[in-house]
């Protein structure tokens, strides 16, 4: 059955539906690839490029929403402890938006994703002087002797974990993978298809530089799912907190704070300005941590609502650092 379909739904519910306040985080990975590619191998930016790709990461980031809000429904309904950030929109239970429609727009944007991905690939080969000729074998050759193959197939594998994510039978997220599918497609696939379709190069160093972005990624998906394990444990939901429990995901989380900044960040053979620019929200790291530590804080709705707000928030700073750190690089 649907969402119920009661009351007139107006346009604001559907744009809150697919939670666009996410967004920005999307933006800021793809940048860091970018960014990488122009300060680091001194590649100049193609900004057609930039905005076709950033329109198709927009397209696929909120079709996974959509389909998410789909997938989730019941197990959504089940939680009653789901802060402002946790538990979904939480626009399907007022029953003015059915769950079908939600696929139907989730469908819709991962079409318009792919085929803003298309043009980003007809303009890769336009600019990389092979416009596409397709009225001859010779010219369908070159077509695809120089489509950048990586950079699709990491493409292709964000729409599969855009569908696997919530929809049977894999169900990604309710089967304990949910936290690092996120961290995959935005800390590793967003960056490296920019770095890609700016024709740079995936070196050991850009993948070492992403590697603290990944786990600080994966301890904010941990700390996102913490309100909403009573809820994923009734619908059937499998997350590592579900797994291991409220308590034992806050020594996980700090374990992984810990090992990204006493352990892999010193030792990442990285640009100075790059490697202090990880450092940058420490001080606001060590007053999250604070809270996260406070006892039993998913019982407290004030904190239930702005622990995972500011854990999210804190992964935006750690990326607008390593931003601001290619700029001194200049």
């Amino acid at each position: 059955g649907g969402g119920g379909g009661s009351g007139e739904a107006e346009l604001f519910d559907y744009i809150k539906l697919g939670r666009p306040k996410f967004l920005g985080y999307s933006l800021g990975c793809h940048l860091v690839g970018v960014l990488y590619g122009h300060y680091i191998q001194k590649i100049p930016v193609d900004y057609s490029i930039f905005v076709l790709l950033q329109l198709t990461i927009w397209c696929l980031h909120l079709g996974t929403h959509y389909w998410n809000e789909y997938g989730d429904f019941e197990v959504d309904k089940l939680n009653d402890n789901a802060g402002a950030w946790t538990g979904g929109s939480k626009v399907l239970r007022e029953g003015k938006i059915t769950k079908e429609t939600s696929a139907v727009i989730g469908t819709v944007l991962l079409l318009a994703g792919g085929f803003a991905g298309f043009s980003t690939v007809w303009r890769y080969l336009a600019v990389g002087g092979t416009p596409p000729q397709f009225t001859s074998v010779e010219g369908l050759q070159s077509i695809v002797s120089n489509i950048p193959w990586d950079f699709v197939f990491l493409g292709l594998s964000v729409f599969f974990v855009a569908l696997a994510y919530s929809l049977p039978p894999l169900h990604l997220a309710a089967n304990a993978l949910g936290e690092l599918c996120v961290s995959y497609v935005l800390t590793f696939v967003t960056p490296t298809v920019g770095l890609l379709a700016q024709r740079g190069e995936v070196s050991s160093e850009y993948i070492l530089l992403l590697i603290p972005f990944f786990v600080i990624s994966t301890a904010r998906m941990i700390i996102m799912n913490i309100p909403d394990r009573e809820g994923d444990m009734m619908g059937n939901k499998i997350t590592s907190v579900v797994l291991i429990g409220e308590e034992q995901s806050v020594q996980l989380n700090n374990l992984l704070y810990l090992a990204t900044y006493l352990v892999i960040v010193p030792q990442l053979p990285i640009p100075f300005a790059l490697k202090a620019a990880y450092y940058v929200p420490l001080p606001f790291r060590w007053w999250q941590s604070l809270r996260i530590n406070s006892p039993e804080w998913w019982h407290d709705q004030e904190l239930t609502d702005s622990i995972p707000f500011y854990e999210s928030l804190y992964v935006v700073m750690t990326v607008g650092g390593l931003v601001g750190g290619f700029f001194f690089l200049a």
